[in-house]
Parts: structure tokens; sequence; C-alpha cells
């Protein structure tokens, strides 16, 4: 009984240590300079923000084509309202089968909104969320190779990967950088969206009632999955 309360002792203090440690993450100097570039973002706002109109964006009817994974139907119905957290989606899930456990991802689509007069927006990806953190995994400014208003998408130079059941993908919302949020679905799988501290990983909370219009690519799917498409 002892030894059980000990290594419990022990788990909760490692925990706690770790959360610590992301929550004092230095801002990577890259993201620095961003912020710095644009003091007039720095207040926060509500969680999200309703769109007075939906906006049907221009996904193919085969969303497929955008990533091994989709969670959204295409149509904007929210916007990011707090600043400096990541919005996307925790993949977690594909049509109700789990994603592999200890896979990569190699692509993420998105599509933006706005973007702040610039032609790069930050992305990210974290690992599995303990609590209310998951660790940085990468953070990586990208080029909107289409540009705001569309879907953009983004190969990785090396795979990223994740150990885990899980991992979270999203876009910062930082200078009006702003990712479109959807409360519609594909394939009855629910709503993933998330929000997450991008400096520290920390704070992670879901969307309730939302998607991203984020999708990932990669090898986080059984092979028996990888055919599916999604009309």
């Amino acid at each position: 009984m002892k030894r059980s309360s000990l290594i419990l002792a022990v788990l909760v203090l490692s925990l706690g240590a770790a959360a610590t440690l992301m929550a004092e993450r230095p801002v990577p100097a890259e993201k620095a300079e961003y912020m710095a570039s644009h003091p007039e973002v720095r207040s926060s706002g509500p969680s999200t923000r309703v769109l007075d109109e939906p906006v049907q964006t221009a996904r193919p009817k085969d969303g497929r084509a955008f990533g091994n994974i989709v969670y959204d139907d295409g149509i904007v119905t929210a916007v990011p309202g707090t600043t400096s957290n990541c919005y996307g989606n925790q993949f977690d899930t594909w049509s109700g089968n789990p994603v592999l456990a200890n896979g990569s991802v190699t692509a993420m689509a998105f599509f933006m909104m706005t973007a702040a007069g610039t032609d790069n927006v930050f992305i990210s990806v974290f690992g599995p969320v303990v609590g209310t953190a998951a660790p940085v995994l990468t953070s990586v400014s990208v080029p909107l190779n289409v540009g705001p208003g569309a879907f953009n998408v983004h190969a990785f130079a090396s795979p990223i990967a994740y150990t885990g059941s899980s991992f979270l993908a999203g876009v910062w919302y930082i200078a009006g950088d702003t990712v479109g949020l959807g409360a519609g679905t594909v394939a009855g799988q629910g709503h993933h969206g998330m929000q997450i501290n991008d400096i520290a990983g920390t704070g992670f909370a879901p969307l309730s009632g939302l998607n991203a219009l984020v999708a990932v690519a990669g090898d986080i799917l059984p092979v028996e999955l990888m055919s599916f498409t999604v009309n």
C-alpha cells in the first residue's frame, strides 16, 4: 500500500513539474519578433466569435484531397477570439476508429479567413494532452500558398512524430491570422475543435460544438482505413 502511494506521489510530482516546465517555456525568437511587430494584438477576447453569416468554402467534394482526417463540412460559422492561442483540432479518431498510436504527421491543410498582411502564418502540432497541457512537437512559420479566403496546404520538411493515442494541430491566432471554425461535421464524427496556448502548450480546452477547418495527413491511420473517402 505504501509503495503504491509513493509511486502515485512521484507521478503527481512529475506531471506537475512537466506542466511547470511547459508553462515557463520561453517564447521562440521568431515568434517573439512577430509579436513585437504587431503590438496591437496583445489583448485577449472571448474564446470564439460567431459569424453573422456562415462562409461556404471551396473544398472539393472529396475532402480527403486535403488530408487523411477531415472533421469539418467546409462551412465557417465562427472564428477564434483569444490572442496567442492555437486553434485547431484534437485528432484522436477517424469515423469512429482510433488514430495510430505512435504515428507521424506529414502535411496540414487549413482555411484562413484573414491573415495579418503577410504571406506567412504559424502552424503547430502538439502531442497528446495530459491534464490541460501538451508537448509542443513543432511550430513553424509557413507561407500561404493560396492566401486568405482559401485552403492552404503545407507539407512538413520531415514527418512530425507523435507518441500516444492523439495529437493536436492548428494555427496560431495572432495579428489577425484567423483560421476558420465550423459547427458542421462529416460522417457523424462529432466535434474535435480545441484551443491551447501556442507558446507554452498549456490551457487546453475543447471548442464546444465546433471543428476547426484544419485537416492532416500522414502515417496516422491503420492501413485498412487509408482508402476511405468522405462525400
